[in-house]
């Protein structure tokens, strides 16, 4: 090998290191809190490959404490969570990914399988085709049509078809949320929520559910 190819295939391997620090936050971080932070990251990485799911998580969150506005660490903490079924941890987490990566597919991806998780599907749906756009791989882009096409299908046979997208939108906020507070304990704060989706579609089943789980929480 030449030593001018040497030196160019050193000099490549330079700038992906220097590029990947950048995600780390090179040049605003301390060089030796990037790097740490960046050890954090691929240590979870490897303790995920081996199963150990929740030592993954706390090596993430390290970096992230390092780092709270690291992209990657942010980005697989928000994987992690959807795949351990805290959707809403992972909305919150996969949230700040896309603002903070705003033109990665994989961030947007994600954030729609937190948020079909939690059932919020047209806020998915908006998560989705926003990956569409940025020019996803072969493979996610197949990924993401076929999580259009089923939620589109889901939608087209829930019972708000008298409904404007803007109030079904507002409908199934309302029913996320009351959903939310009646699960984590909070049946009075469910309840407002609930008369939100109740003011919008009286006799949606999902609103009469609700309202009546509601009740019974509230009597107990």
């Amino acid at each position: 090998m030449s030593r001018t190819r040497r030196e160019k295939e050193r000099a490549q391997k330079l700038w992906a290191e220097r590029r990947e620090l950048i995600r780390f936050g090179y040049g605003k971080l301390a060089e030796a809190i990037v790097r740490q932070a960046r050890a954090h990251y691929q240590r979870a990485l490897q303790a995920w490959q081996q199963g150990n799911l929740s030592e993954a998580e706390t090596v993430l969150r390290q970096a992230l404490e390092l780092n709270p506005d690291a992209p990657d660490p942010l980005i697989a903490l928000g994987r992690l969570l959807v795949e351990v079924g805290r959707a809403e941890e992972a909305i919150g987490v996969l949230s700040k990914a896309c603002e903070l990566d705003a033109e990665n597919p994989e961030a947007h991806f994600l954030f729609g399988q937190a948020l079909e998780a939690a059932q919020r599907w047209r806020r998915a749906r908006d998560a989705y085709e926003r990956a569409m756009r940025l020019q996803p791989s072969a493979e996610l882009a197949e990924q993401l049509r076929e999580r259009l096409t089923a939620l589109e299908q889901r939608l087209a046979a829930e019972p708000t078809a008298a409904l404007s997208e803007e109030v079904a939108a507002e409908l199934e906020e309302a029913l996320h949320w009351a959903r939310f507070y009646l699960e984590m304990g909070f049946p009075r704060r469910a309840r407002e929520y609930g008369l939100q989706a109740h003011q919008i579609a009286p006799e949606h089943p999902q609103v009469r559910e609700i309202m009546a789980a509601i009740e019974r929480a509230l009597s107990d």
